[in-house]
């Protein structure tokens, strides 16, 4: 703040070129967030709090630490012949389906390495024609919920053993949801690991709650960050902290 340089080009070197390299990349991240809840501001009418916006560099930073960490270890376990296959963010899909009106709500739930929640999310669709297309679309969401969270790895969980076993293929899938499974696995480029995990469904039995809550009222939800906060403590009881 002290420079009297008038351009931003010239600014933005006054500023490198005084700092160390945690301030550089403080800098940097903090300037990527204030530009993205600009975005945000105009394009979706959504306001960030400054507090809000400390977090979230703050949270960024720090998976950034961890994420450097992680390839450190990876490194270490490649050298010696140990793989550990520990993902970023899990997320947990389930899906609700009304054979009467042809609608499904997908519900996300979205964990980190820690086993912290950190993503709520579901979504309701209109037309589909069967149980086994809203578990589909269901992955789908899933699949774009982890780029909208900027992460490199992704475990995807879901109690649905076709899904997952059609998402895990290599082949061309011939059934009636092909266009949904081909969508989801023509996403996998924006991810350096995306893996898909079938689980039984008492261990998804809050998101299949949640999507069942959601079709009934008709209303799709995204919660994060102070939002989320909030709802935190009625989740402890219902579900552990690590899915797993």
């Amino acid at each position: 703040m002290n420079s009297t340089s008038q351009s931003m080009w010239e600014w933005l070197t006054w500023v490198f070129k005084r700092s160390n390299s945690g301030q550089c990349l403080l800098f940097c991240y903090a300037l990527w967030w204030i530009w993205f809840s600009r975005n945000q501001y105009i394009h979706e009418r959504k306001n960030t709090t400054g507090r809000a916006l400390v977090l979230n560099i703050q949270r960024y930073m720090a998976e950034q630490e961890e994420l450097k960490a992680l390839k450190n270890n990876e490194s270490i376990c490649r050298r010696y012949g140990v793989q550990e296959d520990i993902p970023r963010v899990r997320i947990l899909f389930d899906a609700a389906y009304d054979n009467k009106t042809f609608r499904s709500a997908s519900n996300l739930v979205g964990w980190d390495l820690r086993g912290n929640l950190i993503v709520l999310k579901t979504v309701i669709h209109s037309n589909v024609p069967s149980p086994f297309a809203a578990e589909a679309y269901a992955c789908l969401n899933g699949t774009k919920l982890g780029i909208s969270l900027r992460t490199h790895s992704v475990k995807l969980m879901g109690d649905s053993r076709t899904v997952i076993r059609k998402c895990q293929e290599t082949t061309t899938d011939k059934s009636a949801t092909r266009a949904i499974i081909r969508d989801i696995q023509s996403k996998k480029s924006n991810f350096q690991e995306l893996i898909f995990q079938y689980i039984h469904r008492s261990k998804n039995s809050y998101a299949h709650r949640l999507a069942k809550n959601a079709l009934e009222k008709g209303e799709t939800t995204y919660m994060r960050e102070e939002e989320l906060d909030r709802h935190t403590f009625a989740l402890v009881e219902i579900w552990p902290r690590n899915p797993d």
